[in-house]
């Protein structure tokens, strides 16, 4: 499936375990992206009066890196360490994540209300964890639905696991597993986590609709 993302990147998964990137600007600009010799990802430009490429952006930072804290896993870059689980998940391997290794990613804690066979009576209800400033995570499904339809579209179905709703984007889902989340210090956009209630923080939204088959 092909991903058209914002400022020209495409993102394209074959499910077969091959992800390419690739980049274009809608005008004819001499802007491309190189990996260098320090491993790291420069955006250049044609400066016409040097004539030469300049560089005008380096992605050095760790979390740039794709998915370098695995599934359900956040990045932030200034915490130590850098990666950490989603509220409600835990390391799949702990000893490697102790080690720094966190590619492995993390497990929810408990399963979902909405996911078990038998429910016993008076259970309460998953809801929605609301983390801020956030980088989305990729291979999300776009609707065009309103801000307020885009919460009741994921509550609706217990196979979405995340929503999150951006003026300029829409309205994002999630139905498989969070990869590459990041945590800003500033701008990003609110990203909603379905977890098991026990799982909720301070900052949640309760799931009040009946639960679906």
């Amino acid at each position: 499936m092909d991903y058209e993302l914002m400022d020209g990147f495409s993102l394209l998964n074959d499910h077969e375990g091959t992800i390419s990137l690739s980049f274009s600007y809608v005008n004819d600009s001499l802007v491309h992206f190189a990996l260098n010799t320090h491993g790291n990802i420069e955006q250049r430009f044609w400066d016409y009066e040097k004539e030469g490429w300049e560089v005008m952006l380096v992605l050095q930072s760790e979390c740039d890196f794709y998915g370098n804290c695995g599934a359900f896993g956040s990045c932030n870059s200034q915490n130590t360490p850098i990666c950490s689980c989603l509220q409600g998940f835990e390391p799949k391997n702990t000893k490697e994540w102790n080690n720094g290794n966190w590619t492995s990613g993390c497990v929810r804690r408990t399963q979902l209300q909405c996911e078990r066979v038998n429910t016993s009576k008076g259970s309460k209800m998953d809801g929605f964890l609301n983390l801020k400033m956030m980088k989305v995570p990729d291979f999300a499904d776009w609707s065009q639905v309103l801000e307020a339809d885009c919460r009741q579209q994921c509550l609706e179905s217990c196979s979405c696991i995340a929503y999150a709703y951006d003026t300029g984007i829409g309205c994002m889902s999630w139905t498989g597993s969070l990869i590459d989340a990041q945590e800003f210090s500033s701008a990003g956009v609110d990203l909603y986590i379905r977890v098991a209630y026990s799982d909720l923080g301070e900052f949640f939204y309760l799931s009040t609709s009946t639960q679906p088959p």
